[in-house]
Parts: structure tokens; sequence; C-alpha cells
């Protein structure tokens, strides 16, 4: 949990609750013969493309098509990236006859969840007014769904509790400014209470 602090807005904390990363092998991967001689693998080929792949330590997912594409999801914390990426190549290159260089692997976040609490609650029916790009149907959603296109392009679910959830950014550095925007956007617009 991070803790952000600024003159402007509310106290608020954050947490980062999911990074999705994508990658490519760089070659065709016979997806039956991974599921085979990889533990913790599930496949099959009639209701999904994908291979997945768990690991509990760091806990994470691993989605592999035959295409050699990558997708990781479930981590919590960057530094765990390249551990997972390196897991996976290890148990590739030790269990099968694939020779895969985990130096040359090139990833990209392609989103980062975040949840986070303003500690004020919100007035949603005055949001939905002084908000531009705010959705809210109260019979169909508890929250209103903003997208943001500044200072980082995202969305965020708020909730009239003060707690937010935010999706869409894909570098860690965007997290807190996106944040910070928001609690100033809030407070300009009067929207806590």
């Amino acid at each position: 949990m991070e803790m952000l602090s600024d003159k402007d807005t509310n106290e608020l904390t954050y947490t980062i609750q999911n990074i999705v990363v994508k990658s490519y092998l760089e070659q065709k991967i016979n997806l039956d013969q991974i599921s085979k001689k990889i533990e913790n693998v599930q496949y099959n080929a009639k209701t999904f493309p994908g291979l997945f792949i768990r690991y509990s330590e760091p806990k994470s997912l691993i989605i592999l098509f035959k295409t050699g594409r990558v997708v990781l999801t479930g981590l919590l914390k960057f530094i765990h990236i390249h551990t997972v990426m390196e897991k996976l190549i290890l148990d590739i290159t030790h269990n099968t006859d694939y020779k895969i260089n985990v130096d040359l692997l090139t990833t990209e976040i392609v989103n980062i969840v975040i949840t986070a609490n303003y500690y004020k609650r919100i007035d949603l029916n005055l949001a939905t007014i002084r908000l531009r790009n705010a959705l809210y149907e109260p019979e169909i959603f508890s929250g209103i769904i903003f997208r943001n296109i500044k200072p980082y392009k995202g969305v965020f679910l708020v909730f009239s509790t003060g707690k937010v959830v935010l999706t869409g950014i894909k570098k860690k550095d965007n997290i807190e400014p996106t944040l910070i925007f928001l609690g100033k956007l809030l407070k300009e617009k009067k929207l806590f209470l």
C-alpha cells in the first residue's frame, strides 16, 4: 500500500491490484508438448487457444499462445515481472527442446489496476453533472465510470465511499499523478461531502 499526501488533495492511499504484461518468445510453441512437460498447466485447445501456467511464488498466471505470445497477469509488484518471465523460460528450456534466451525478451506493461481511497464521501449524482466523460447508471452499477485523458489516459470507477478503481495506466510513474489529478478535480468541482 502506498500513501500519497498533497496540500491540494485529500490524503489517499492506493494499492496495486494487478499488473498485466505482454511479451513474445520470438518462436512458435507446441502447446501440447509443453502441457505434458511442465507442472501447474491447464490446456484444452477445444475451449481456449492458450495454455495457462500458474505460479505460486510470486503468485501469477501466464497465458502462452502457440504463436509465442505471452500474457502475464496477477502480479502485484513490478520487480516480479522479470522473475516470473525468467521462471517461465527456465521451465520451457529445461523441460523441452526449446531454447529461449531470457535476455532477448522484451516485456511491455499493458495495464495496471489500482485501488485507491480518498477517505471522503463523494456526491455521485452531482459528479455526473459536473464531470465530463462520466457515466452513472445506479440501477446497473453503483459507481461512476469516468474516462480520463490527462494527465494520463485511464478509466476510473468512482464510488460514493471515496474508494476508486483506476485501470488503463501503463506506467508506474503515471499512477500518482493520475490519482492526484482526480483528487484535485473532485475537490475543485466540490464533489467531496
